[in-house]
């Protein structure tokens, strides 16, 4: 599908992908109303009253919705495949145009321009799905890695790799924030956290100094509430480059272990 790129469209953007379900009508990159729920009540029911109750708030119609915008994983499978199913059938109902925005481009988004971000998400059993992407500042999400289902002491043995200064964020960095804290104690790089648990600034370590305040610094950044404004504003991207899809053609993304980590898996 094309689009008109003259005036701002009215978005309806889902994610049902992470643990707070959120909804978002937008009108281009302006936000009109915005709801969230819990994952775990995620269920197409409640989520349609999610959309309802949102659409009530921005005074609008479903169908006066001109793009329509959902997270596409990888996150949760129960909620995965409820927003793209509601969505879809929306898009194919209505014949609107739909865009599916990949889960961790909109955690990355929510950091706002920088070079090399590790988005990072729970993906069960401890592990993560995480990925490093850089957001420039016409808000483009550049892929600087394939997305991936590891253990979290395999992201940072990967990330130790990876270009800096590098920002973490999603719930997957925040629930490992020790971890990463350590490990940048240990090789010698300045570790920031934006902010703790109780609201505050923090600034780990005893390398305050400015003599490392260069490129060598890890940042655990602010985590975002809900991400379904992100998705349309990638969601706006797409549309303005009429780069659009029907609902048949919108697939789900999953992020599976490697095959090296599954056969170490089958061996223990």
């Amino acid at each position: 599908m094309t689009a008109q790129t003259e005036h701002e469209p009215y978005i309806l953007s889902v994610d049902t992908t992470t643990d707070a379900r959120s909804v978002a009508i937008c009108a281009g990159a302006r936000v009109l109303a915005q709801a969230a729920g819990n994952l775990r009540s995620a269920q197409s029911a409640n989520l349609l009253g999610d959309i309802d109750a949102t659409l009530t708030k921005a005074g609008l119609r479903l169908a006066e919705i001109e793009l329509l915008a959902v997270a596409r994983g990888p996150g949760s499978f129960t909620g995965l495949r409820a927003g793209l199913a509601t969505m879809k059938a929306f898009a194919a109902t209505l014949n609107k145009p739909l865009v599916g925005v990949p889960t961790l481009h909109a955690v990355a988004c929510s950091v706002g321009v920088a070079p090399h971000i590790v988005a990072a998400l729970p993906a069960g059993r401890g592990e993560l799905f995480a990925q490093l992407l850089a957001c420039e500042a016409d808000g483009m999400i550049i892929e600087l890695s394939e997305p991936a289902h590891l253990p979290p002491h395999v992201l940072v043995e990967r990330a130790l790799n990876w270009p800096t200064p590098l920002k973490w964020v999603g719930n997957g960095a925040q629930t490992r924030a020790e971890l990463l804290a350590e490990t940048a104690k240990r090789i010698g790089i300045e570790w920031h956290a934006e902010v703790d648990q109780s609201g505050s600034e923090e600034r780990n370590s005893g390398q305050r100094s400015g003599k490392m305040a260069g490129a060598r610094v890890w940042t655990l950044a602010r985590p975002a509430a809900t991400y379904a404004t992100e998705i349309a504003a990638l969601a706006l991207r797409e549309y303005q480059a009429g780069r659009t899809l029907q609902a048949e053609e919108l697939r789900a993304l999953y992020v599976r272990l490697s095959d090296a980590e599954l056969n170490e898996r089958c061996r223990v």
